[in-house]
């Protein structure tokens, strides 16, 4: 860490003398001693005074008792200081050339936790549903994941978590902020919940815990990349040690098809083994400060590409070239009476199929072979993580939680990839390793978690072995639920009974799909939203007119006329067959079943129509 912040001075220090601000001209003082170059504060509202340094203008701002924030602008105007009575938030703290800004006072020092706070470790992975080895509660033996079997004995599993909105700007703008997407407004990747109107304000969940006291480090894809700006930098992170990137995608020598392309090359030339390699380091490092960490790493695989090294291609039979036993989704067509707007073509293959007209059996081997490969490799990846806390005698004092940022499709319902509303559209896997919990280690459990829950579960589990009074609050408007009691007693009822997700679409002129992705449309011009609720035995969804100036769905005064319902029973999560045995057919229409939909329509529209 300690180098990282000397070049950071250093940076300063040689881009002030190239602005031709020299170092003599900084006083020396607590409040004005540092301050940030090539930047400007853009919130409203300033006072023109001369200065004729950024350090004159900080002076100035501090022994003014109404300033909070300044910006000094070489160049040849002499009234350049510009004196601001508010905080700029993390939109209105903006790169400019020749600009230095900072703050009147030196903040408040942060205090440091009380002993026995809990480390944490937050892994999330771009695409993974929760299809994981059988040493997992998911029991899916198609799957090769050791480390995430070995992973299993001392973490409490979820069986059924669920994203908000099966994307992955939209999802993680939502449990990083701890609000839904109807609050968040995020529904593509246009936006970010740091908008003026939305969430500008808002703290996110690494800021709690930066506010807390902790040392927070992110890398690789948490937030998704530059939503919000600059991955939230310096708001949520007080460094974020690797970059939002990936690989560059397939090499033209080790391509098979589309996006499925074992590769030669060495492990530590793929992103998601530098990123962890990374990680690993900031984790050694922050072991020795004295304040506890949250560290976040964001794996890339098994998004597409497909780019992994070959030895993960052969933890499954094949002849080199093609998978030689890879099972297929049973089910391969759309469910039966399901609407239209249910569907969507996603971006793989590239080829016309749809709910009717399935891609053929071979292109479904290879894009499977891929995915597994890729899922094996992420295992591989997170094992060095979780081997690490080992080593460094972490593992019985950090919190770990390992899960995906939305489901993904393999062929079932003739889906492929992500962005709909089926059970596996929105289920993820959550795993979470709660030291102060050792009752739980080994454990699974059918309670619904949502996403959002992470914010205030992650929060509470960090301070489960010390005095909860001095657990700083947490802000009234995050949503979602504390479900750290179930740790006590896995087996414990329920505190959720429901889990809600959500789903745009903006379909081709004249049609309602499966053209009907909504990635650059305009919040106001979204033409229909899907609203789904996943109850003990049922999950429910309708698609209604969507009003995006107003941020809601148009609601019917009764049960609206798209609408789908699915039969559970019997789906906790962990049955071998459960990727494809459920959604199948839509019932919504059977009599026996109104009553059902009534009541399940109502819990909806209470839900999102507020």
């Amino acid at each position: 860490m300690v180098p990282v912040l000397l070049f950071v001075l250093l940076s300063c220090a040689n881009n002030n003398q190239k602005n031709g601000i020299s170092s003599n001209q900084i006083p020396s003082n607590s409040s004005c001693a540092t301050y940030l170059n090539q930047t400007c504060f853009r919130n409203k509202g300033y006072r023109l005074i001369k200065a004729a340094s950024p350090g004159e203008c900080c002076t100035e701002c501090a022994e003014d008792n109404t300033c909070v924030s300044w910006t000094f602008l070489s160049g040849p105007s002499s009234i350049n200081c510009h004196l601001k009575d508010t905080e700029p938030n993390a939109t209105e703290r903006q790169s400019c050339e020749n600009g230095f800004a900072g703050y009147g006072n030196p903040p408040t020092p942060t205090p440091l936790p009380p002993k026995g706070t809990m480390n944490v470790v937050f892994i999330v992975i771009d695409d993974l549903r929760p299809e994981l080895g059988n040493g997992t509660a998911y029991n899916q033996s198609s799957v090769i994941t050791p480390h995430l079997n070995e992973f299993a004995k001392t973490s409490l599993t979820f069986t059924l978590a669920y994203v908000q909105y099966s994307h992955c700007s939209p999802s993680r703008n939502s449990f990083l902020s701890g609000r839904s997407p109807q609050t968040t407004g995020v529904y593509n990747f246009i936006d970010s919940f740091r908008e003026d109107g939305y969430g500008a304000n808002w703290t996110s969940l690494p800021e709690w815990f930066k506010k807390a006291g902790f040392t927070t480090l992110g890398g690789g894809k948490v937030f998704h990349p530059n939503k919000p700006a600059n991955n939230d930098m310096p708001l949520s992170w007080d460094s974020y040690y690797f970059h939002n990137g990936d690989d560059q995608g397939c090499r033209e020598n080790g391509t098979i098809y589309s996006n499925v392309c074992p590769s030669s090359e060495p492990d530590n030339a793929f992103y998601d083994n530098m990123l962890v390699t990374e990680a690993i380091s900031q984790i050694k490092q922050s072991k020795g400060l004295n304040r506890p960490f949250f560290i976040a790493a964001g794996l890339r695989r098994p998004h597409r590409v497909w780019h992994v090294p070959r030895a993960f291609y052969d933890l499954y039979a094949n002849n080199g070239t093609f998978p030689t036993d890879m099972k297929l989704a049973e089910y391969k067509l759309g469910p039966e009476g399901m609407p239209e707007l249910a569907y969507i073509d996603n971006a793989w293959p590239g080829f016309p199929y749809n709910q009717s007209s399935p891609i053929p059996d071979y292109i479904a081997a290879l894009g499977r072979w891929g995915y597994y490969a890729s899922v094996s490799f992420t295992d591989y990846n997170v094992g060095l993580i979780l081997d690490t806390l080992d080593t460094e005698g972490l593992a019985d004092n950090t919190v770990v939680a390992f899960t995906g940022d939305h489901g993904w499709q393999l062929g079932e319902h003739g889906e492929w990839c992500k962005r709909t509303n089926f059970e596996l559209g929105v289920r993820v896997p959550m795993m979470i390793r709660s030291p102060a919990h050792k009752m739980s280690y080994g454990q699974h459990t059918p309670h619904f978690f949502e996403s959002l829950d992470l914010y205030r579960t992650l929060a509470a589990l960090a301070y489960a072995g010390v005095d909860k009074s001095k657990m700083p609050p947490i802000e009234s408007t995050v949503e979602g639920d504390d479900l750290s009691p179930i740790f006590q007693n896995p087996s414990s009822p329920p505190i959720k009974t429901a889990a809600f997700s959500q789903m745009a679409r903006c379909p081709a002129t004249g049609t309602l799909g499966p053209e009907s992705a909504c990635n650059s449309v305009k919040r106001e011009d979204i033409a229909y939203m899907g609203y789904t609720v996943r109850v003990q035995g049922w999950r429910y969804t309708v698609w209604i007119g969507f009003n995006g100036t107003r941020n809601r769905g148009i609601w019917p005064s009764s049960a609206a006329p798209m609408a789908e319902l699915y039969d559970h029973s019997g789906n906790n999560g962990t049955s071998s067959n459960v990727m494809d045995a459920y959604e199948n057919e839509n019932v919504v229409e059977d009599a026996k079943n109104q009553p059902l939909v009534a009541s399940l329509y109502t819990l909806l529209k209470n839900r999102f129509d507020t």
